[in-house]
């Protein structure tokens, strides 16, 4: 549902059909916020539609308790703001992002590995904060961009509690050696 400008969303913990995909980036592209239902795609599209045509900066705060889905919610908006600066190129059908918005996409499993950990809430919870500063065109297109992680769990190194991991990149390092070498 919508709360102004805010939108407070709800895990569903399973995939829904169609919710995220071409068809509902598109639908959402061509309304503004609160003309169709509540969707995270609309809350982008405002974010998009003030930094690129009013030229206003924007920022996305996204909040919620372990396991509520906000690094899912982070990957949608960046999915939603790389199809919006697609469109902005007119790129052509056998070329869908550019080199920029693919290194940005696919940054996100890379630090995942480094900054997430299994708890007794989630399997891949996020133990940081992230900041992510895209770099807009004024022809709307992605030219850049940064990400900062901040207040890492640092503790999680030398100690977890019963029923936890360590980091994921520890045992992806791990798993790729031999024995003697552990």
């Amino acid at each position: 549902t919508y709360i102004g400008s805010i939108v407070a969303s709800v895990n569903p913990y399973k995939s829904i059909p169609g919710l995220y995909d071409r068809a509902a980036v598109e639908r959402y592209s061509k309304h503004h916020m609160g003309e169709i239902a509540p969707h995270i795609f609309a809350v982008a599209n405002e974010c998009y539609r003030c930094l690129w045509k009013r030229h206003d900066n924007q920022c996305i705060l996204i909040s919620g308790e372990s396991g509520a889905g906000k690094t899912e919610s982070t990957k949608l908006i960046l999915k939603f703001l790389s199809a919006m600066s697609q469109h902005s190129l007119e790129l052509s059908c056998r070329e869908k992002t550019s080199c920029v918005e693919q290194a940005i996409l696919e940054s996100s499993p890379i630090m995942e590995a480094f900054g997430n950990a299994k708890t007794v809430y989630n399997n891949n919870s996020s133990r940081f904060g992230k900041f992510i500063q895209l770099n807009i065109c004024q022809k709307g297109n992605i030219q850049g961009g940064r990400i900062i992680d901040y207040l890492l769990e640092k503790n999680r190194v030398v100690r977890q509690n019963p029923g936890e991991r360590n980091y994921h990149i520890f045992y992806a390092l791990l798993a790729g050696i031999e024995e003697r070498e552990k």
